[in-house]
């Protein structure tokens, strides 16, 4: 729930965050030099594909450090590389997670109360955060922040993936789905593009796989439609700050439709000037949106600075923060504070420091999950996590960090075991 706030508390002097990323390249070096044969008692014989895609990642990895001279026991190398490191959860807890956990009490009280989580996330980012709760992480963090929308996005998404695989009524599934989604949506498009986008694919998707259920019961869809519709409506004028309550003297002309609140909610983020302002200038992807146009600009360097140097193929390293984000011609990009490094996109961040021979490989280490997904089920169900996920990471900085990663890699692990194949 505190996301960058919590991996920033100091354990003996280190960031949890640090020292979770020191943990995972321990157990990513254990896994990728176990034999063959290890994968079968460790239940992780159907990751063998993924697990060799992260050996050669690792080998580019180690190249890199020699190539660019790179200081192998400096916490910035590793650090600049956690992308790499994080992975290594999702076997963590395939390993460790059973099937038959969800069936122990104790266990599915916690899985309860995490359902509760987009419900706090909801009231602490519109207006409700407890005093104590962040007068504890200024004194004790590094750093204290806001939740995040993407981290947001991502709990919601687990959690309604974990009700759906838990709960056998589905009617109860689909309740918590119409009142968690159209809650967080409004709140989600004031705070990310990106993670309102990701959110409401993910409510599309569901829709779209359980079309079959909806057409079977006819009823209960139309209360479904009626439910999540009235929680939008109520959600969306409370985040636009409309109020329902005007005393009978009052001259105040009020906007109460809910196309009114949804276009007040979006020219906060801008989000129509964004979608619909791209152009060509110069040979450029250029926006009249400030924002997304300062993150064309970071991307579109990235990839003319690699080319300009012929580091296209290795990238730049991990040694130091990469040179375009310090470009003198384009003031800002270190952010108000001066310490933003991050590019924002895991696709440019990947490129950046592993050159497109990582990204090829990053992209076959992901696709093999879906690959080992289809080979057990024979479904596409893992796309419900996955595509949202990217589709967010594609334009945010969430896989540079640690808290986002690690709650997704370790779901995906328990989402291979979890998963329960329905009948849509």
């Amino acid at each position: 729930t505190f996301d960058r706030s919590f991996v920033g508390l100091k354990i003996f002097g280190f960031r949890l965050g640090e020292l979770i990323v020191g943990v995972l390249l321990i157990q990513t070096l254990i896994i990728l030099f176990l034999r063959k044969s290890s994968f079968s008692s460790l239940n992780l014989t159907k990751f063998s594909i993924t697990i060799n895609f992260l050996r050669v990642i690792f080998f580019c990895f180690i190249v890199s450090i020699f190539y660019f001279d790179t200081n192998f026991f400096s916490t910035y190398t590793f650090k600049t590389s956690s992308y790499i490191w994080m992975a290594s959860v999702c076997f963590f807890a395939y390993y460790l997670f059973k099937r038959n956990y969800i069936e122990n009490k104790l266990i599915l009280k916690i899985v309860y109360l995490y359902l509760l989580i987009p419900i706090v996330h909801y009231l602490f980012s519109s207006g409700y955060y407890p005093n104590f709760v962040m007068d504890f992480f200024i004194k004790y963090s590094d750093k204290f922040t806001f939740t995040k929308a993407s981290d947001i996005m991502l709990v919601l998404v687990i959690s309604n993936l974990l009700l759906l695989n838990i709960q056998k009524n589905k009617k109860i599934f689909f309740i918590y789905f119409g009142f968690t989604l159209p809650l967080l949506l409004p709140l989600l498009l004031e705070m990310s593009r990106g993670s309102f986008i990701g959110a409401l694919l993910f409510f599309v998707l569901i829709v779209i796989f359980n079309f079959k259920y909806f057409l079977t019961n006819p009823k209960f869809l139309i209360f479904f439609i009626i439910f999540s519709s009235s929680v939008f409506v109520v959600s969306t004028f409370r985040i636009s700050g409309v109020s329902f309550d005007l005393s009978q003297g009052d001259n105040v002309v009020v906007d109460r439709s809910v196309s009114g609140s949804i276009t007040k909610i979006a020219k906060k983020n801008e989000t129509r000037k964004a979608f619909l302002s791209f152009y060509i200038e110069d040979g450029r992807i250029v926006s009249h949106d400030n924002t997304t146009n300062w993150r064309l600009d970071i991307w579109q360097d990235v990839v003319e600075d690699l080319n300009q140097k012929d580091s296209l193929t290795l990238g730049y390293g991990y040694n130091e923060i990469m040179p375009i984000m310090t470009d003198p011609s384009a003031p800002g990009r270190l952010g108000r504070d001066g310490l933003n490094e991050h590019v924002h996109s895991y696709i440019f961040n990947i490129l950046g420091r592993g050159g497109i021979v990582q990204l090829i490989l990053f992209t076959g280490f992901h696709f093999s999950f879906v690959y080992a997904w289809y080979r057990k089920h024979e479904n596409w169900d893992i796309l419900l996590l996955m595509v949202p996920v990217f589709l967010n990471s594609a334009t945010d900085m969430n896989m540079e960090g640690v808290q986002f990663p690690f709650m997704y890699y370790f779901f995906l692990g328990v989402y291979f075991k979890l998963y329960k194949n329905t009948e849509y």
